[in-house]
């Protein structure tokens, strides 16, 4: 009896481990937060996030420059709370109704889906953060 009890552990815990590999394989094989920006931000923001992009003219309210983040809110780039932005689509006129992309869901999404797709997406939104961060335009 106390054989079969040892191996049910034994088969749960290489489970467990076998498992962590493709999870953390997956996060780690992220894009860039420039790829990413590129890849979901730019139609609107254009690729230098500018609000310039392919999509810009044809919204009802014009993409935000990006690169003034920081400028508009004093100096100092909020990183909380464009994470929540692009987390969660935030109080941003611009992103209208439910049919914007909430970014947190579309990573998620994209990975997967469950504990996976949501470790992906907290690590996407940091990265497309600290790419939004690089992209500041200094103040002269």
């Amino acid at each position: 009896m106390r054989q079969i009890e040892l191996l049910g552990i034994v088969g749960i815990v290489m489970l467990a481990t076998s498992a962590t590999p493709t999870n953390a394989q997956h996060v780690t094989n992220m894009p860039s937060g420039q790829q990413l920006f590129q890849d979901h931000c730019a139609t609107c923001h254009g690729t230098d996030g500018t609000g310039h992009g392919p999509m810009a003219e044809i919204l009802k309210v014009p993409p935000a420059d990006l690169t003034q983040i920081g400028a508009r809110a004093g100096g100092a780039f909020p990183a909380a709370r464009v994470a929540e932005i692009i987390r969660y689509g935030g109080d941003i006129a611009g992103h209208g109704t439910a049919a914007m992309p909430v970014w947190g869901m579309v990573f998620s999404g994209e990975g997967g889906g469950g504990k996976v797709g949501g470790a992906y997406s907290r690590r996407a939104v940091i990265e497309l953060k600290d790419y939004l961060e690089t992209m500041q335009k200094k103040a002269p």
